[in-house]
């Protein structure tokens, strides 16, 4: 596993990542970067690090940003949220990267502008982002990410408003197995 720890000081946040990835075999050839910083719209976010240098060589290499605070919490720090709620966050934002390694770098400038500019595109990649954490084993941990989330007083409406917009909802979760997923979303 190549992973880079950048501004991320809390070795419990490490170690959450660390147990999340090591269910993520496919992605053990690849640069990950968990990077701490202010993030104005999210909690996390998995992306592609697209440069001229990769663009042209296709060599890929991924970052997940992740913020001091919860999103939408001045007082929320990440490094306070149960393991098991940042285990499951960390499984879901993987389950991105996996997505994306089918990806050109090229490929991946389009892919990030239909998440954009499309609610149905967005809603798909949420929920195949879950899917594929709760393929490697992470049910439990989704669970209870969406239950911490939902319940928290400290955690903004808006926020639960987009975790219940585009992101699979608790009871389809419930439904799903390891091997048989019983839903797939429509892009319209």
């Amino acid at each position: 596993m190549i992973i880079n720890f950048r501004n991320v000081a809390s070795e419990k946040v490490q170690d959450c990542f660390k147990s999340a990835l090591s269910a993520y075999h496919e992605l053990h050839d690849y640069s990950i970067t968990l990077n701490q910083k202010r993030i104005k719209s999210s909690t996390m976010q998995a992306q592609p690090v697209i440069n001229l240098k990769n663009i042209l060589t296709g060599i890929k290499k991924y970052q997940i940003k992740l913020a001091v605070f919860v999103s939408s919490s001045s007082e929320l720090k990440v490094r306070d949220i149960p393991d098991k709620v940042l285990v499951g966050w960390f499984a879901h934002e993987l389950g991105h990267i996996k997505d994306y390694i089918s990806y050109s770098n090229i490929g991946m400038i389009n892919y990030g502008l239909k998440y954009i500019v499309s609610d149905s595109f967005k809603m798909k990649t949420e929920h195949e982002a879950d899917y594929n954490a709760i393929k490697k084993g992470f049910k439990s941990e989704i669970l209870a990410t969406k239950e911490w989330v939902l319940n928290h007083d400290l955690v903004g409406q808006d926020y639960k408003d987009k975790l219940n917009k585009y992101y699979l909802s608790r009871e389809e979760v419930e439904l799903c197995n390891l091997n048989d997923l019983p839903f797939k979303p429509i892009v319209e």
